[in-house]
């Protein structure tokens, strides 16, 4: 397991998909500090200083950021597999397709913890550059806390979504989407057990996040519910992993692949040449 989730990470140096990540952990901060200097007067917080921007980080990450970004390079590390035509080499050796799925989504997991702690570190320059205030060594390390633990859980809630759309190469863009949706949903989930047992606003829960001012909800959430629906996606993950198979596209060779993505082409005639009046 150790050395895939090693040549996993050999891979994503040399991937362009990396650098999107860091970008969007980057716009994830400055989003919120231009939406706050851009509200009108009576919307803009008085008391905007390094927290405020931290928690509204937290915020705009659970609804937008983490759930696209980590499905979008779980999927696309999957992907890859297919459109290099290395899966079926990968697994005339002694690793099996669950293997190689698990090994990935560990990477993966891996990659959100320091995802997580670089999105923390530009969010204090970018406080810095803005001259906020508040910029104290236990803000930092509670921002840094609740970060990683949010990384985690919106983890394990997109896992399902990246072990589902293994199943071919072309369905980790459809994955983010639903991602994107699913976390922009939180929004919804105010009040009552449907706020306690959906996963996003579970993830809420479990890091401590104050959703009053956003979400408009009354109350802390239950601590109980919300490891318990975080388990739940455990579980389906760990189901959707055990009933994963080798996709028959996996056997194709690449030469099949070209000739059925090329199907449509019109093929020049072999007897074009024939019944030619020599002169």
């Amino acid at each position: 397991m150790s050395a895939i989730i090693k040549t996993e990470f050999m891979k994503i140096r040399r991937y362009q998909i990396l650098l999107i990540g860091m970008l969007a952990m980057l716009c994830s901060p400055l989003l919120q500090f231009f939406s706050q200097m851009m509200v009108i007067d009576s919307a803009k917080n008085p008391n905007f200083d390094f927290a405020a921007l931290l928690d509204d980080t937290i915020w705009g990450n659970t609804q937008i950021f983490m759930p696209v970004t980590l499905t979008l390079i779980g999927g696309y590390l999957i992907s890859r597999e297919y459109t290099d035509d290395t899966l079926k080499n990968i697994l005339t050796v002694p690793v099996s397709f669950r293997k190689l799925l698990a090994g990935k989504t560990a990477a993966i997991g891996l990659l959100a913890v320091l995802l997580s702690v670089y999105n923390v570190a530009v969010t204090a320059v970018v406080a810095v550059c803005a001259s906020l205030p508040g910029i104290t060594p236990f803000i930092l390390l509670k921002g840094m806390l609740q970060m990683t633990g949010l990384a985690l859980c919106i983890y394990i809630v997109v896992l399902p979504i990246i072990i589902f759309c293994s199943r071919s190469a072309s369905l980790f863009m459809g994955g983010s989407v639903v991602a994107f949706l699913t976390g922009y949903s939180v929004l919804f989930f105010k009040d009552g057990l449907l706020r306690d047992l959906y996963p996003f606003s579970a993830a809420f829960t479990i890091i401590g996040y104050d959703t009053s001012s956003r979400a408009g909800t009354s109350g802390k959430g239950s601590i109980p519910l919300a490891v318990l629906s975080l388990g739940i996606m455990l579980s389906l993950t760990a189901l959707l992993l055990y009933r994963a198979k080798v996709p028959e596209e996996a056997h194709k060779p690449q030469s099949e692949k070209l000739e059925t993505a090329g199907n449509g082409r019109k093929k020049p005639s072999r007897s074009s040449g024939r019944g030619r009046r020599r002169i």
